[in-house]
């Protein structure tokens, strides 16, 4: 199926700030988040909206952005203080190196607790027999 003229022309006039966004993230090279205040004022910079005019037209390209962010396989947004854009390949090391830490603090608890049933386990195991007192002569 074919778009209509309207709809691939405004997907046309879409391409040239996105390209540009591309650029800017591609260009990133900082550690954590860029933030997407941060994004916008380079790209407002870049493609010249510094007038009223461009004011308003990055305010009304920005969800356009921020969708085509989220939805990009190259990058992952993170929401909090300290949210922002980043590499979807540090999410992943990040993703991995807490699954190890989940994997290893699981295994030194299993080795915990097997060690204490172990020391139980003697424990019980060399504790001194309860003697019958049952003959012993009382006065």
């Amino acid at each position: 199926m074919s778009n209509p003229t309207s709809i691939q022309s405004f997907l046309d006039s879409q391409v040239s700030y996105l390209l540009v966004v591309e650029e800017i993230l591609n260009e990133w090279s900082g550690e954590g988040c860029l933030q997407f205040p941060n994004l916008m004022s380079t790209l407002i910079i870049k493609m010249d909206w510094q007038d009223k005019e461009g004011e308003k037209t990055a305010r009304a390209k920005e969800p356009i952005i921020r969708e085509y962010v989220r939805t990009h396989p190259d990058w992952h947004v993170t929401r909090g203080a300290h949210g922002g854009i980043m590499r979807a390949s540090e999410k992943q090391k990040k993703e991995d190196t807490r699954l190890a830490k989940e994997k290893a603090k699981a295994e030194m608890i299993l080795a915990l607790e097997a060690e204490l049933a172990r020391k139980k386990a003697l424990a019980q195991t060399t504790a001194s027999p309860v003697t019958d007192n049952t003959n012993i002569a009382s006065e």
